[in-house]
């Protein structure tokens, strides 16, 4: 992809203002909190916060080592390592949950359960933090979840739950646990195991039940439209109601690079057809402004596939100018901090207004690599 000199500086900047956000944002060591590394995952418009989930954590932690190697702030490193340190924190090693020994909660340390996905996304995040800093123990880490995930994770179909739950829940609110549904976010999980396979050099990590979840993936999650919507476990069809309203459609929580994960594993061409139809839908319905939809997490989301999966799919309507107009959709949306000092620097994702991790994080992912040629996060490849 190419994109105008005056896109790239722009994008540099926002890469900048988002890792200076999460550094703001971040929970400081010095305070002897139990929150310590972490961050708020949303800022609404009115100042409320919520408390960043693992997953949050995990893919900022790859963005902040990202942003470190392109711009040599000692801040970044160290947010990242903190992110880190926290996120081990939350990995069960209770000796009064046996069959749960490995597994990761959702929240904090006293969250009783977890959405199996974004446990995935954590210990993805133990096998990058091994690779910068070579500790054993984050590799350690990542290869007893995936134990706990080959144990405890998947139904009988082979597909990952929707979530877990370790003991009783302690608030009034139950947390949203759909395992009637099979989530189309689940496709996502083939990049972890493709990566925990090519660092360990164990190739069970992409055996039998990597290809069955592709396959899956594939054959079921994905509609004949192109796009990837949950479905009923019973009826292998979309429920009425979508428990998220939406939110995975243009964003296919990286389902498609997994499916390219799964390409190089397999040779399998039918995986490089899903993504190809898969960025053929989005691009059919892109809008005016640039977006896709409402929410702009899309957007790095489907850059990112673009630049990983170039010279093997063909997507006529991703020509530089639509292209383009994505990125400049994005860039837009970066807060400037005046209605709130916190959000500055933060990526405003929705009409609604608030500013959300999940865009900023992968945007500052993608934008480095398209912009700094900083590959090492959400890619195919192990070393980069």
């Amino acid at each position: 992809m190419k994109f105008s000199e005056t896109t790239q500086d722009k994008g540099l900047v926002c890469a900048k203002g988002i890792a200076d956000w999460l550094c703001i944002v971040q929970q400081p060591r010095y305070k002897n909190s139990a929150l310590t590394g972490s961050f708020p995952y949303i800022i609404y418009p009115d100042g409320n916060q919520m408390v960043a989930n693992n997953w949050n954590m995990a893919f900022a932690s790859m963005g902040m080592l990202s942003a470190y190697k392109t711009f040599d702030d000692s801040r970044y490193e160290e947010a990242a390592i903190s992110m880190g340190h926290y996120l081990k924190a939350l990995q069960i090693f209770d000796p009064f949950k046996k069959e749960h020994y490995g597994a990761i909660r959702e929240i904090t340390p006293q969250t009783p359960w977890c959405y199996t996905r974004d446990a995935l996304s954590a210990a993805w995040s133990f096998l990058e933090l091994y690779r910068y800093t070579n500790e054993e123990e984050y590799l350690e880490r990542a290869i007893l979840w995936a134990e706990w995930f080959l144990r405890k994770g998947c139904d009988e179909d082979g597909w990952p739950y929707w979530g877990h739950q370790f003991e009783p829940y302690v608030v009034e609110k139950e947390p949203q646990m759909c395992n009637d549904v099979q989530g189309s976010f689940q496709g996502g999980s083939l990049n972890f195991f493709y990566h925990l396979a090519e660092i360990t050099g164990d190739k069970k990590w992409t055996g039998d039940f990597f290809v069955r979840m592709a396959n899956f993936f594939i054959e079921h999650i994905q509609q004949p439209s192109g796009i990837f919507l949950s479905i009923e476990n019973k009826t292998k069809k979309p429920p009425e109601s979508d428990p998220q309203y939406g939110l995975h459609r243009a964003n296919d929580d990286l389902g498609t690079l997994g499916l390219l994960c799964a390409y190089r594993v397999t040779g399998d061409k039918r995986y490089l057809a899903a993504i190809q139809k898969f960025l053929n839908a989005v691009f059919a319905v892109q809008l005016e402004d640039g977006r896709f939809e409402d929410s702009v997490a899309c957007i790095p989301v489907i850059l990112n596939i673009l630049h990983e999966s170039a010279g093997l799919v063909d997507v006529p309507l991703a020509t530089t100018e639509n292209v383009e107009r994505a990125l400049n959709a994005l860039l837009i949306r970066q807060s400037d901090g005046k209605s709130n000092p916190l959000t500055q620097g933060g990526i405003i994702e929705n009409d609604a207004g608030l500013v959300c991790a999940r865009s900023g994080c992968y945007a500052l992912i993608v934008l480095l690599k398209l912009f700094a040629d900083s590959t090492a996060y959400l890619t195919e490849k192990t070393h980069g």
